[in-house]
Parts: structure tokens; C-alpha cells; sequence
């Protein structure tokens, strides 16, 4: 049985399918913990591109993220605490920060602070 985690993403993010391919076995939890690094991947690669379409592209993955953050167990929250949230603060800068914390639900805005802080 797949996790609820990859079964949401999954099922929200339609992009995601070029993603999984290579993933292995979907029972596993390592699968999803790469999973949403390699989302996080994406999402860095639209921050940098800009545009107004791939930033809404963006946003809408980030929702997906934060109702799984919300509405998920200690697992789940920290799995996208160490791999979608930390992959995404590596490629911070000042310049860049109030842009992208527009686009973080409040709820995920503090762990990405957070997250920023301690990395």
C-alpha cells in the first residue's frame, strides 16, 4: 500500500509522474522522503525561471505540501521539514526571500523560517 503522502501528491501535482519513475518501491519510506526532495528540486528550478506562470505552478504544489503538513502525522511533517522544506532553503538568498515567503501558507511559512534559521 503506497503512503498517503505520495498517493496525495501523486494525485495534486500531475508533474510529478516524471518524478516517480526511477522511485522503487512506493511501499518504502525513503521513496517519499525522495519523492519530496525531488519536488523541492522542481520548485527551485520554477523559483529561478520567474515566470508568473511557473510561480502559480509553485504555489499550488506548495498548498498540496501544506495540507499534507497539517493533516499529517509526525512522519509525514517531518519529512517535508527535511527534504521539500531544507532542499528549498538551500537556494535562499535575501533578495529572494519576501518573494517566496508570498507564496507559503502561514502554517508552512514558520517551519521554512525556522528551517532557514537552523540550516
Amino acid at each position: 500500500m503506497k503512503t498517503k503522502m505520495i498517493h496525495t501528491i501523486r494525485q495534486w501535482i500531475p508533474e510529478t509522474a516524471d518524478l516517480i519513475p526511477d522511485l522503487g518501491n512506493l511501499d518504502d519510506p525513503a521513496t517519499a522522503y525522495l519523492l519530496l526532495h525531488r519536488l523541492a528540486d522542481t520548485c527551485a528550478e520554477k523559483f529561478k525561471l520567474g515566470h508568473e506562470g511557473e510561480l502559480d505552478r509553485v504555489k499550488e504544489i506548495i498548498k498540496v505540501v501544506n495540507l499534507l503538513y497539517i493533516n499529517g502525522n509526525l512522519y509525514t511533517r517531518n519529512a517535508i521539514e527535511n527534504e521539500f522544506l531544507a532542499t528549498l532553503s538551500v537556494e535562499e538568498s535575501p533578495g529572494s526571500l519576501k518573494k517566496h515567503m508570498e507564496l507559503f501558507p502561514s502554517e508552512l511559512r514558520r517551519e521554512y523560517i525556522k528551517t532557514i534559521l537552523e540550516n
